[in-house]
């Protein structure tokens, strides 16, 4: 029997499916050959950090030899779905191939989607297909969904202003925008996540009478510019540019308060610069090496992450999000909201977000923990819901020297939602 150009395409791609299982098999043995480890197993395989554990190894393999066997076999409706699932994926791997996207995920990513992944998926669709209009329909899916992942802008006011009493200094990294006002030694204060300076507010007043405060939005925050084309938004990343800011203002050793994101940025600095941190203040802060909240977790997996953000930030999005950061509602006020949006209008600010999720890794402060010298303050809300408040007494547990405070009635935004208490324990501290 004469075997038809299709059928051998066919089958050289059952023989690529297979191959890929058994590669996943060896994985499941524990080992993460060619890379050192799962995470980075999982981001050159995936672009994204992943559980490569045993069930879910399992499943994959036995899902690609299953699809291989198919093909092989020549069974209609399973051919079918490996021509769709390998067509759709062609014009968003394009789109990474363009640098859409797959610069959160690291060049290695970048590399072997251009040079392995996205030719093996066009050969997938082309060797699996069993009626042209089957190219179509996904590719014309998935090429919309791209196109609104990468392109789309919620919002209209794309060039915010900064507020009332902002500086400006500009270094490589970025033009940071910062606070500063009173006299004394000096204490830096980072806003967490997608906050910017206004967050710490009542802290800058508070705490302006004995030292000179500086309250400065970092790269993807507020109205901070970046220069710096390539910036990563992973921890060695952040912690250039709390260098870059001390060093533009001349600012050789500080005390260093962050909230969370910016509480894990802020450690992570003082663990690697270890002389230039005298104290640190730590709010509801990240660090530890457990797994978001499942809404965030979902800003990791690549094109969800981007329309997740995209949609979850606009006016009403953030309107809601932040009415669950706060126990006294009240103080939710209309200008938080607008102060807290206003700076996600701007593009680069809002793909922060998903970068950020993606590139931070917190086994690097987690590790450093039991020798990171400097005397820190912890201080969580007992109505966490985002970071819970049995997390402070695990930074406790692994911290050397460190004051913890959990404040009942006090929601993640502790800054905001509880300024009098939060101001009185760090005033105490620093004295």
């Amino acid at each position: 029997m004469t075997t038809t150009p299709d059928v051998t395409r066919r089958r050289a791609a059952a023989g690529l499916l297979a191959a890929d299982a058994v590669l996943h098999v060896f994985w499941l043995t524990g080992a993460t050959w060619p890379f050192p480890d799962r995470r980075a197993l999982s981001f050159a395989v995936l672009g994204f950090q992943a559980p490569f554990t045993p069930p879910v190894l399992t499943g994959l393999a036995v899902l690609l030899l299953a699809a291989a066997a198919a093909l092989w076999h020549g069974q209609r409706h399973i051919t079918t779905v490996v021509a769709i699932a390998a067509a759709a994926q062609v014009p968003l791997r394009v789109a990474w191939a363009a640098g859409f996207g797959s610069h959160t995920a690291g060049a290695l990513f970048w590399w072997l989607n251009l040079l392995l992944y996205l030719p093996l998926c066009t050969f997938l669709a082309i060797a699996a297909r069993t009626r042209r209009w089957h190219w179509l329909v996904p590719v014309a899916v998935a090429a919309a969904i791209a196109a609104t992942a990468y392109f789309y802008q919620p919002g209209t006011d794309r060039y915010p202003t900064a507020e009332g009493g902002s500086h400006f200094v500009d270094t490589r990294v970025a033009r940071f925008h910062y606070l500063r006002e009173g006299e004394g030694p000096p204490l830096v204060l980072l806003p967490g996540g997608t906050a910017s300076t206004f967050a710490w507010r009542p802290q800058l007043q508070a705490l302006s009478a004995g030292h000179t405060v500086y309250v400065v939005d970092l790269p993807g925050q507020g109205y901070t510019e970046v220069h710096d084309r390539h910036f990563a938004y992973d921890l060695p990343s952040m912690e250039a540019a709390i260098s870059a800011f001390l060093d533009a203002e001349h600012l050789t050793r500080v005390d260093l308060a962050g909230h969370s994101w910016s509480g894990g940025w802020a450690l992570s600095f003082a663990q690697s610069h270890p002389g230039r941190v005298a104290r640190l203040v730590l709010l509801a802060s990240s660090g530890l090496d457990l797994p978001d909240t499942p809404s965030w977790e979902l800003l990791k997996l690549p094109v969800i992450g981007e329309l997740a953000t995209d949609f979850a930030f606009d006016h009403a999005g953030v309107r809601a999000a932040v009415a669950e950061l706060f126990v006294h509602k009240n103080l939710a006020t209309p200008a938080v909201i607008e102060a807290m949006w206003r700076p996600l209008t701007n593009r680069e600010n809002l793909r922060s977000v998903y970068a950020l999720e993606r590139g931070l890794d917190w086994r690097r402060t987690q590790r450093r923990m039991p020798a990171t010298t400097q005397p820190a303050l912890i201080v969580w809300g007992a109505q966490n819901t985002t970071l819970p408040a049995w997390q402070a007494s695990r930074f406790a547990a692994l911290m050397p020297h460190t004051q913890v405070h959990v404040l009942d009635g006090c929601g993640h935004a502790i800054t905001l939602d509880c300024p009098d208490q939060v101001s009185a324990l760090m005033r105490t501290f620093l004295s």
